[in-house]
């Protein structure tokens, strides 16, 4: 996986991670310290986030190292499906419509 993959994937897994605290790029930068565009520039995998910054989001959020850099889930199905069901189990009914549309959509399109 070259450079810039992983700071995608880095950049998703943060962003997973805020999206899971139903956080806003400001309110989450806020608790971690940086400006809301340093964190969109790594949510977008245009810049790593510092030694600190990780720092941060592990102690304000309580989330491991491995769940922060852990890019396997990228190579494997099966996480990426358990982390759709995950999704779709915190999300209320009128979500839950609107992606069962976008589903029905998706399905529809030639391939």
């Amino acid at each position: 996986m070259d450079e810039k993959a992983c700071r995608l994937a880095l950049g998703e897994n943060i962003r997973r991670i805020r999206k899971s605290r139903k956080m806003t790029q400001d309110a989450f930068s806020e608790k971690i310290g940086i400006e809301p565009s340093s964190l969109s520039n790594i949510e977008n995998g245009k810049s790593l986030p510092s030694t600190l910054t990780i720092i941060q989001i592990q102690q304000q959020f309580e989330v491991s190292a491995d769940e922060i850099f852990d890019i396997s889930y990228l190579r494997n199905i099966k996480t990426i499906e358990e982390e759709i069901f995950n999704s779709v189990e915190r999300l209320d009914v009128e979500q839950k419509r609107v992606l069962w549309r976008i589903i029905k959509t998706l399905e529809y399109q030639p391939q």
